[in-house]
């Protein structure tokens, strides 16, 4: 019997070669498209993340903002300030925020500070606790009740930040200096906090309402260390907070893939006030917050995922914004949005003459 040895020829392994090479190249480029789309959707949901924390934080500390009796703005000794809260809108290029001379930020993107709030509880004192530019805050009262924690308190990075004297229905703000102690021993320690003016009218200092100038002239009854926070969103995409703490102030970033910032404050606007929010202003100026109209804030977030994709188009919709005018809006990526509302608490006391 006969066996047939006939092998593949040459054109038919060279047209399964092609087959197969069809195949994989197919394959290969479904896979491709595959992991871009999963890289596009994997950096969306990370945006969505970054843009939900971004909100979160900014709203969170505009909530603890006008501690102490700090009004959003004011007649100041430096004229009508933004005194608690400082709205900047649609800002580009080099800025200037407090406590730095500039600092770089996207365009057309708010600058929003926050004063007024305390990482440190206040302190109470007694009047007689305040001597010049020294104030005594003591552990304990008279009946070794302890009155003040101490517990988790270090004097570093004190120095160069505001210091809040509240008495009944007024304030005043100086700024902390050095050399700045405990004295005598746990549960009765004395804290030494040494004060002043700044000497150059500096930023607490222009704080202060005309009618409540530093030193303060009133009883005291508690004392805090003020903080600031300034948000800015940068070049680079990122939700930045410049804060002034202590002798150097600096710059951290908060979020990234930031894209924009936008802010409008609610006013009530009724007479007498009633605590609702009457009208919406995204560019509010000193004079319409001035008598304690600030009831709201509203905060819209745009984040942008850093994964291009060839010839997308978002929505338009996407970028209404409160006053109309997003720009440097790039296209060909993804975006995201969350605008969040949230009331403001007015912690500005009753004046004397209102009690």
């Amino acid at each position: 019997m006969k066996h047939s040895h006939r092998g593949f020829t040459l054109v038919e392994l060279m047209v399964a070669t092609a087959v197969f090479a069809i195949f994989m190249v197919g394959m290969l480029n479904l896979l491709d498209t595959s992991t871009k789309v999963s890289q596009v959707e994997s950096s969306l949901a990370d945006t969505q993340e970054n843009v939900r924390f971004a909100a979160y934080h900014v709203m969170r500390t505009a909530r603890m903002m006008g501690g102490g009796g700090m009004p959003m703005a004011a007649q100041t000794v430096n004229g009508n300030n933004w005194v608690s809260g400082e709205l900047a809108t649609n800002q580009q290029g080099l800025v200037s925020i407090p406590g730095f001379d500039n600092v770089s930020v996207k365009q057309g993107t708010d600058v929003f500070t926050v004063r007024g709030f305390f990482e440190i509880a206040p302190f109470f004192t007694e009047p007689g606790d305040y001597q010049g530019g020294v104030v005594n805050v003591r552990e304990q009262n008279k009946d070794d009740q302890l009155i003040n924690n101490f517990g988790n308190f270090s004097l570093d990075s004190l120095e160069g930040r505001g210091i809040v004297f509240m008495g009944r229905g007024q304030y005043c703000v100086g700024e902390i200096g050095a050399g700045n102690v405990f004295t005598g021993d746990e549960p009765d320690r004395v804290l030494v906090l040494q004060h002043g003016d700044g000497g150059d009218g500096s930023l607490f200092e222009s704080l202060n309402e005309v009618t409540s100038t530093y030193p303060p002239s009133f009883p005291i009854s508690r004392v805090g260390v003020l903080d600031s926070y300034t948000f800015f969103v940068d070049p680079q995409n990122r939700l930045m907070r410049a804060r002034v703490s202590g002798a150097v102030p600096r710059a951290e970033p908060v979020a990234v893939n930031i894209g924009g910032l936008q802010i409008a404050l609610g006013l009530d606007t009724s007479d007498p006030l009633d605590g609702q929010v009457d009208v919406w202003k995204s560019a509010p100026t000193v004079g319409e917050v001035m008598a304690d109209q600030v009831a709201g804030m509203r905060l819209t977030v745009l984040g942008r995922s850093p994964v291009m994709v060839p010839d997308w188009a978002e929505p338009d919709s996407t970028f209404e914004i409160e006053d109309g005018t997003a720009q440097n809006i790039q296209p060909g990526y993804k975006w995201r949005r969350i605008e969040v509302a949230t009331a403001l608490r007015n912690f500005r006391y009753p004046k004397p003459e209102d009690q």
